[in-house]
């Protein structure tokens, strides 16, 4: 096959139309939904597929909605309740994460907000066509489908394909981490996106979409999200490739921690022992209350819960074992992953003890692993490295050794002035959606911003199209480890073109530290 990389734009749409909107109707299980057709796409916003998880439903597996009804889908729905002060973050305040991955912000929040967004080119609906479902990033602890950066007008016109996004419940009303439920179900954000696929599959085909080519995506929390549906064990599984943009999971602690939430049943005066009654008095404590206290000082962290139904702790036993989804995957990292999380940390030694405590690592040794580098610029390559890197490498040789043969690896370096958040920021943690989505300013949008859009939505749209094949001319499948070539340095240096735009280098000219070091913090069985 010979991929294209010029848009797809969907002509069946007049040039005296052209701007104009038009009413569109499709039938669904969530009813009749009544969204808007312009310039041969259509868009259906905030579709509700899950009953409002409030009162009664507050920390409770989410309960399919099923309607005949009509409903206005022209609007983006609330998002879920967000928490962005983050102990995962030490160093990034509350306000600095919601100025870089919540602006503009949404338009409201609500405990109400299982809600998803459907955008579909409106020519040639009876040709099915493949589809992405994205997961939107936050650490399971903030984030929304309803930013207008993962607007799929641009994904759906250019490349020809379906694109859904969906809410999840995130931070203490998605996880938990709670003795008062039974085990499976403080894994709530994860069954919401079970119940969207769900939802996808029973009802994609309406939208010109094929249910047998949904290709999950995902970024950081979305990503780490892909791999963890990649990692569950189905007779079926719902979709036939992951996309993992910086985020996968490699091992959990076994043993739940459920201080938080028992901190959090303190502040409210819920005093009754876990259980039945003390879950009732917290069901009752409004939603935005909950939201003050968990961004405040003695917020607490909440995260997923090692039940083996939803989530595993040995996630890389279970991929050499053969028993997870031998699915075609894109897997890696942005070249700055960690400026984000350690924007004003100069003191190395400080943050080694922070992170590492007891474990013997110093900083002269962690110095040895990083040459030509200031303690500063040192911080934020082992910060990539450990939250991002090195589980990248773990994973892809996990599932190439699995039998998984089409996994393609990467490392993303474009850089563009005007999507410099902050001092230092460089390819930083989320400063590939403006380009993946086409929806960067394109009044401050250089020309080799706007070619990298287009470069880099097509190649991810070849993968979706053809997740078996090479999703550009010269990016082979992965080969773990050297020699072999198949490490793609995608965008550096300025190549923006379809025809220069990847670099091709052995892994271990990357994954040095990861090797020597890193990696025996996250895998102990290598």
């Amino acid at each position: 096959m010979k991929l294209s990389f010029l848009p797809l734009i969907c002509f069946c749409m007049t040039l005296e139309v052209i701007g104009k909107t038009s009413p569109v109707v499709v039938t669904t299980t969530s009813g009749k939904l009544h969204g808007i057709e312009e310039n041969g796409v259509m868009s259906f916003k905030g579709v509700r597929f899950g009953q409002p998880a409030t009162g009664s439903l507050r920390w409770e597996p989410p309960v399919p909605f099923v309607s005949t009804a009509a409903h206005n889908a022209t609007t983006l729905a609330p998002s879920c309740i967000q928490q962005f002060a983050l102990a995962a973050a030490p160093s990034a305040s509350g306000a600095f994460l919601e100025s870089i991955f919540s602006n503009p912000p949404p338009a409201s929040e609500n405990e109400d907000c299982l809600f998803l967004n459907v955008w579909a080119p409106s020519c040639d609906i009876q040709e099915k066509k493949p589809v992405v479902f994205w997961l939107h990033t936050g650490g399971l602890a903030f984030g929304t489908a309803s930013l207008p950066e993962y607007d799929g007008t641009s994904l759906a016109a250019n490349q020809d394909i379906v694109v859904v996004t969906i809410n999840y419940r995130t931070n203490i009303f998605g996880f938990p981490g709670s003795s008062d439920l039974p085990i499976a179900h403080n894994n709530l954000g994860f069954l919401d996106q079970e119940l969207a696929l769900e939802w996808v599959q029973q009802n994609i085909a309406h939208f010109g979409g094929d249910p047998d080519k949904v290709t999950l995506m995902g970024q950081s929390a979305g990503a780490s999200s892909v791999a963890g549906a990649i990692v569950r064990d189905r007779i079926k599984t719902p979709f036939r490739a992951g996309i993992l943009l910086s985020g996968v999971v490699t091992s959990l602690p076994s043993i739940p921690a459920f201080g938080s939430f028992d901190g959090f049943a303190k502040n409210f005066g819920c005093n009754q022992a876990p259980g039945p009654a003390r879950l009732n008095c917290l069901k009752k404590v409004p939603a935005a209350m909950i939201r003050n206290f968990t961004n405040g000082p003695l917020g607490g962290f909440y995260e997923p819960v090692v039940d083996n139904v939803a989530v595993f702790g040995n996630t890389l036993e279970r991929i050499r074992a053969g028993t997870t989804a031998k699915v075609p995957i894109i897997l890696g990292n942005v070249e700055n992953d960690g400026s984000v999380f350690v924007v004003g940390m100069t003191n190395l030694t400080a943050y080694i003890e922070a992170e590492f405590p007891g474990t013997g690592v110093t900083a002269d040794l962690v110095r040895s692993l990083y040459p030509g580098q200031n303690d500063t610029s040192i911080i934020a390559s082992v910060e990539r490295d450990v939250s991002f890197r090195c589980p990248d490498e773990l994973w892809s040789s996990a599932v190439t050794g699995a039998g998984v043969s089409s996994v393609f690896r990467y490392t993303y370096g474009a850089v563009f002035a005007d999507l410099q958040k902050f001092p230092g920021a460089g390819a930083w943690h989320s400063s590939e959606f403006g380009p993946l989505f086409g929806t960067f300013n394109r009044t401050t949008a250089t020309h080799a911003e706007v070619t990298w859009s287009k470069t880099f939505q097509t190649t991810i749209a070849n993968f979706v199209k053809h997740p078996t094949e090479s999703p550009a001319h010269n990016w082979p499948k992965y080969v773990a480890g050297p020699p072999a070539k198949t490490f793609a340095k995608l965008a550096y240096n300025g190549n923006v073109e379809p025809d220069n735009f990847v670099d091709l280098v052995a892994s271990n000219s990357l994954d040095g530290p990861c090797d020597a070091l890193w990696n025996k913090f996250m895998d102990f069985t290598a």
